[in-house]
Protein backbone atom coordinates (compact mmCIF):
# COMPACT_ATOMS: atom_id res chain seq x y z
CA UNK A 1 0.00 0.00 0.00
CA UNK A 2 1.05 3.57 -0.87
CA UNK A 3 0.18 6.00 1.83
CA UNK A 4 0.12 9.91 0.62
CA UNK A 5 0.33 13.38 2.47
CA UNK A 6 -1.93 15.31 1.70
CA UNK A 7 -1.11 19.65 1.49
CA UNK A 8 -2.36 22.63 -0.10
CA UNK A 9 0.10 24.00 -3.00
CA UNK A 10 0.29 27.29 -1.10
CA UNK A 11 1.79 25.02 1.96
CA UNK A 12 5.74 25.44 0.47
CA UNK A 13 7.02 26.46 3.62
CA UNK A 14 5.97 22.91 4.88
CA UNK A 15 8.22 21.25 2.36
CA UNK A 16 11.29 20.82 4.35
CA UNK A 17 9.57 19.30 7.31
CA UNK A 18 7.62 16.80 4.43
CA UNK A 19 10.94 16.24 2.77
CA UNK A 20 11.85 14.81 6.45
CA UNK A 21 9.25 12.72 6.75
CA UNK A 22 9.78 10.94 2.84
CA UNK A 23 13.34 10.26 4.02
CA UNK A 24 11.71 8.38 7.07
CA UNK A 25 9.41 6.40 4.34
CA UNK A 26 5.94 8.12 5.92
CA UNK A 27 4.57 8.27 3.01
CA UNK A 28 5.40 7.43 -0.65
CA UNK A 29 3.36 10.25 -2.42
CA UNK A 30 1.62 13.85 -1.99
CA UNK A 31 -1.83 14.85 -2.71
CA UNK A 32 -1.47 18.40 -3.90
CA UNK A 33 -4.73 20.19 -3.08
CA UNK A 34 -4.80 23.27 -5.57
CA UNK A 35 -5.26 26.71 -4.73
CA UNK A 36 -6.44 28.79 -7.18
CA UNK A 37 -4.20 31.48 -8.43
CA UNK A 38 -0.90 29.75 -6.24
CA UNK A 39 0.90 28.39 -9.82
CA UNK A 40 2.61 31.22 -10.08
CA UNK A 41 4.44 32.14 -7.35
CA UNK A 42 4.80 28.45 -5.73
CA UNK A 43 5.42 25.57 -8.47
CA UNK A 44 8.83 25.68 -8.57
CA UNK A 45 9.33 25.35 -5.46
CA UNK A 46 7.28 21.85 -5.67
CA UNK A 47 8.58 21.15 -8.89
CA UNK A 48 11.48 21.13 -7.02
CA UNK A 49 10.46 17.89 -4.70
CA UNK A 50 11.36 14.65 -5.86
CA UNK A 51 7.96 12.61 -5.49
CA UNK A 52 4.97 11.52 -6.68
CA UNK A 53 2.08 13.82 -6.68
CA UNK A 54 -1.83 13.26 -7.17
CA UNK A 55 -3.45 16.85 -7.76
CA UNK A 56 -6.44 17.32 -6.14
CA UNK A 57 -9.08 20.55 -7.57
CA UNK A 58 -10.42 23.23 -5.95
CA UNK A 59 -13.96 22.67 -4.87
CA UNK A 60 -16.48 24.70 -3.20
CA UNK A 61 -14.60 26.16 -0.28
CA UNK A 62 -12.38 27.95 -3.47
CA UNK A 63 -15.79 28.80 -5.32
CA UNK A 64 -15.51 25.87 -7.81
CA UNK A 65 -18.73 24.38 -8.10
CA UNK A 66 -19.16 21.75 -11.32
CA UNK A 67 -22.99 21.33 -10.52
CA UNK A 68 -23.13 25.08 -10.83
CA UNK A 69 -23.95 26.38 -14.39
CA UNK A 70 -23.05 30.11 -13.88
CA UNK A 71 -19.88 28.82 -12.80
CA UNK A 72 -19.15 27.39 -16.14
CA UNK A 73 -16.50 29.91 -17.15
CA UNK A 74 -14.57 30.52 -13.88
CA UNK A 75 -14.67 26.51 -13.41
CA UNK A 76 -12.84 26.08 -16.28
CA UNK A 77 -10.46 28.94 -15.75
CA UNK A 78 -9.37 27.23 -12.65
CA UNK A 79 -9.06 23.96 -14.67
CA UNK A 80 -6.67 25.57 -16.56
CA UNK A 81 -4.19 25.96 -13.87
CA UNK A 82 -5.34 22.45 -12.37
CA UNK A 83 -4.11 20.76 -15.37
CA UNK A 84 -1.03 23.04 -15.34
CA UNK A 85 0.05 22.06 -11.88
CA UNK A 86 -0.91 18.44 -13.02
CA UNK A 87 1.59 18.83 -16.45
CA UNK A 88 4.16 20.55 -14.60
CA UNK A 89 3.94 17.54 -11.34
CA UNK A 90 3.37 15.06 -13.66
CA UNK A 91 0.69 14.00 -11.49
CA UNK A 92 -1.25 10.33 -12.61
CA UNK A 93 -4.81 11.75 -11.53
CA UNK A 94 -6.68 14.93 -10.76
CA UNK A 95 -9.30 13.99 -8.07
CA UNK A 96 -12.27 16.54 -8.26
CA UNK A 97 -15.56 16.86 -6.30
CA UNK A 98 -19.18 16.77 -8.32
CA UNK A 99 -20.45 20.24 -6.50
CA UNK A 100 -23.39 21.22 -4.83
CA UNK A 101 -26.87 21.87 -5.20
CA UNK A 102 -26.90 22.68 -9.20
CA UNK A 103 -27.67 19.83 -10.76
CA UNK A 104 -26.35 16.23 -11.43
CA UNK A 105 -26.38 16.71 -15.26
CA UNK A 106 -24.54 20.11 -14.81
CA UNK A 107 -21.58 17.89 -13.37
CA UNK A 108 -21.97 15.66 -16.54
CA UNK A 109 -21.65 18.36 -19.15
CA UNK A 110 -18.75 20.12 -16.94
CA UNK A 111 -16.52 16.61 -16.58
CA UNK A 112 -17.31 16.24 -20.38
CA UNK A 113 -15.98 19.93 -21.29
CA UNK A 114 -12.82 19.28 -18.64
CA UNK A 115 -12.38 15.79 -20.76
CA UNK A 116 -9.54 14.85 -19.10
CA UNK A 117 -8.58 11.28 -18.33
CA UNK A 118 -6.84 11.86 -15.50
CA UNK A 119 -9.68 13.02 -13.67
CA UNK A 120 -10.79 11.21 -10.53
CA UNK A 121 -14.29 11.42 -9.18
CA UNK A 122 -14.53 11.90 -5.31
CA UNK A 123 -17.59 10.29 -3.63
CA UNK A 124 -19.32 13.18 -0.92
CA UNK A 125 -21.45 13.04 1.77
CA UNK A 126 -25.36 13.37 0.99
CA UNK A 127 -25.24 16.68 2.57
CA UNK A 128 -22.19 19.67 3.16
CA UNK A 129 -21.65 21.41 5.96
CA UNK A 130 -23.69 24.19 5.36
CA UNK A 131 -26.76 21.73 4.50
CA UNK A 132 -25.99 21.90 0.42
CA UNK A 133 -26.84 19.11 -1.62
CA UNK A 134 -23.87 17.31 -2.68
CA UNK A 135 -23.52 15.72 -5.96
CA UNK A 136 -21.71 12.71 -6.67
CA UNK A 137 -22.84 11.20 -3.45
CA UNK A 138 -24.35 8.11 -4.22
CA UNK A 139 -23.40 4.99 -6.42
CA UNK A 140 -26.84 5.85 -7.96
CA UNK A 141 -25.42 9.32 -9.59
CA UNK A 142 -21.82 7.37 -10.40
CA UNK A 143 -23.90 5.05 -12.76
CA UNK A 144 -25.47 7.93 -14.33
CA UNK A 145 -22.24 9.46 -14.29
CA UNK A 146 -21.12 6.81 -16.21
CA UNK A 147 -23.49 6.36 -18.71
CA UNK A 148 -22.94 9.27 -20.84
CA UNK A 149 -19.13 8.14 -20.64
CA UNK A 150 -17.64 11.23 -18.75
CA UNK A 151 -16.47 9.15 -15.63
CA UNK A 152 -12.76 8.37 -16.40
CA UNK A 153 -12.28 6.79 -12.50
CA UNK A 154 -13.25 7.31 -9.32
CA UNK A 155 -12.00 8.26 -5.51
CA UNK A 156 -13.29 6.40 -2.40
CA UNK A 157 -13.42 8.26 0.50
CA UNK A 158 -14.76 6.22 3.34
CA UNK A 159 -15.92 8.70 5.16
CA UNK A 160 -17.94 10.29 2.67
CA UNK A 161 -19.69 6.82 1.96
CA UNK A 162 -20.13 6.68 5.79
CA UNK A 163 -21.97 10.14 6.37
CA UNK A 164 -23.76 9.38 3.31
CA UNK A 165 -25.23 6.01 4.31
CA UNK A 166 -25.70 7.81 7.64
CA UNK A 167 -28.22 10.58 5.93
CA UNK A 168 -30.11 7.59 3.85
CA UNK A 169 -30.38 5.00 6.77
CA UNK A 170 -28.13 2.58 4.45
CA UNK A 171 -25.81 0.26 5.65
CA UNK A 172 -22.54 1.68 4.92
CA UNK A 173 -20.83 -1.75 3.87
CA UNK A 174 -23.17 -2.07 1.40
CA UNK A 175 -22.89 1.29 -0.07
CA UNK A 176 -18.97 1.08 0.11
CA UNK A 177 -19.14 -2.03 -1.88
CA UNK A 178 -20.86 -0.55 -4.61
CA UNK A 179 -18.44 2.19 -4.70
CA UNK A 180 -15.60 -0.52 -5.09
CA UNK A 181 -17.51 -2.00 -8.31
CA UNK A 182 -15.76 1.30 -10.11
CA UNK A 183 -11.85 -0.19 -8.68
CA UNK A 184 -11.26 3.09 -7.30
CA UNK A 185 -7.38 4.48 -8.08
CA UNK A 186 -7.19 6.19 -5.11
CA UNK A 187 -8.68 6.03 -1.53
CA UNK A 188 -9.14 8.83 1.16
CA UNK A 189 -9.29 7.36 4.44
CA UNK A 190 -9.50 9.46 8.15
CA UNK A 191 -11.95 8.46 11.52
CA UNK A 192 -15.15 9.52 12.25
CA UNK A 193 -18.59 9.33 13.81
CA UNK A 194 -21.00 6.94 12.74
CA UNK A 195 -24.29 8.69 12.90
CA UNK A 196 -23.03 11.76 11.93
CA UNK A 197 -25.17 13.44 8.44
CA UNK A 198 -21.96 15.85 7.89
CA UNK A 199 -18.28 15.30 7.02
CA UNK A 200 -16.50 14.93 9.94
CA UNK A 201 -12.36 14.26 9.70
CA UNK A 202 -10.95 13.05 12.40
CA UNK A 203 -7.46 12.01 13.52
CA UNK A 204 -7.06 8.09 13.19
CA UNK A 205 -8.62 6.42 16.47
CA UNK A 206 -9.84 9.57 17.47
CA UNK A 207 -13.14 8.39 16.39
CA UNK A 208 -15.42 5.53 16.07
CA UNK A 209 -14.32 3.65 12.63
CA UNK A 210 -13.44 0.23 12.15
CA UNK A 211 -9.83 1.52 10.62
CA UNK A 212 -9.16 -2.48 10.25
CA UNK A 213 -12.73 -3.19 8.54
CA UNK A 214 -12.20 -0.24 6.10
CA UNK A 215 -8.60 -1.06 5.20
CA UNK A 216 -9.69 -4.29 4.36
CA UNK A 217 -11.94 -3.35 1.88
CA UNK A 218 -8.70 -1.92 -0.57
CA UNK A 219 -6.09 -3.88 -2.48
CA UNK A 220 -2.73 -4.00 -1.32
CA UNK A 221 -1.53 -1.99 -3.94
CA UNK A 222 -4.17 0.68 -3.25
CA UNK A 223 -2.94 4.42 -2.87
CA UNK A 224 -4.33 5.90 -0.09
CA UNK A 225 -4.82 9.39 1.10
CA UNK A 226 -4.68 10.34 4.88
CA UNK A 227 -7.11 13.17 5.80
CA UNK A 228 -6.59 13.53 8.87
CA UNK A 229 -6.62 17.22 10.55
CA UNK A 230 -3.70 19.10 10.97
CA UNK A 231 -3.57 21.81 13.59
CA UNK A 232 -0.03 22.69 13.54
CA UNK A 233 0.26 25.18 10.81
CA UNK A 234 4.28 24.69 11.55
CA UNK A 235 5.07 20.98 11.18
CA UNK A 236 3.71 17.70 9.95
CA UNK A 237 4.05 16.08 13.59
CA UNK A 238 -0.15 15.49 13.36
CA UNK A 239 0.37 13.55 9.81
CA UNK A 240 3.78 11.15 11.46
CA UNK A 241 1.39 10.45 14.53
CA UNK A 242 -1.62 9.11 12.17
CA UNK A 243 0.67 7.32 10.09
CA UNK A 244 2.23 5.74 13.26
CA UNK A 245 -1.06 3.97 14.25
CA UNK A 246 -1.99 3.39 10.90
CA UNK A 247 0.91 1.34 10.37
CA UNK A 248 -0.43 -1.12 13.22
CA UNK A 249 -3.43 -1.88 11.70
CA UNK A 250 -1.12 -2.42 8.23
CA UNK A 251 1.29 -4.38 9.84
CA UNK A 252 -1.58 -6.79 11.42
CA UNK A 253 -2.63 -6.96 7.76
CA UNK A 254 0.52 -8.25 6.60
CA UNK A 255 1.39 -10.86 9.49
CA UNK A 256 -2.28 -12.07 8.48
CA UNK A 257 -1.36 -12.91 5.13
CA UNK A 258 1.57 -14.75 5.56
CA UNK A 259 -0.09 -16.48 8.25
CA UNK A 260 -2.73 -17.44 5.28
CA UNK A 261 -0.08 -18.31 2.98
CA UNK A 262 1.60 -20.54 4.81
CA UNK A 263 4.40 -18.14 5.49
Amino acid sequence: MQLGLKLYSTEIALIPAAKKLQEQSFFDFIELYVVPNSYKNNIDQWMHFDVQFLIHAPHTAHGVNLANSELLRSNMEVYQEVKAFSDALQSKYIIVHGGSDGTLEEVIHQLGIIEDDRIRLENKPLKGLNGEICRGCSPEEFRQIDEYGVLKGTVLDFGHAIYYSSACGLDYRSVIREFMEYSPSVYHLSDGIYSSHTDKHLNIEKGEFNIKELIDFMPEDAMLSLETPRYSKEDLQEFADDVNVLKKYLNQIIVNTDFNNGT
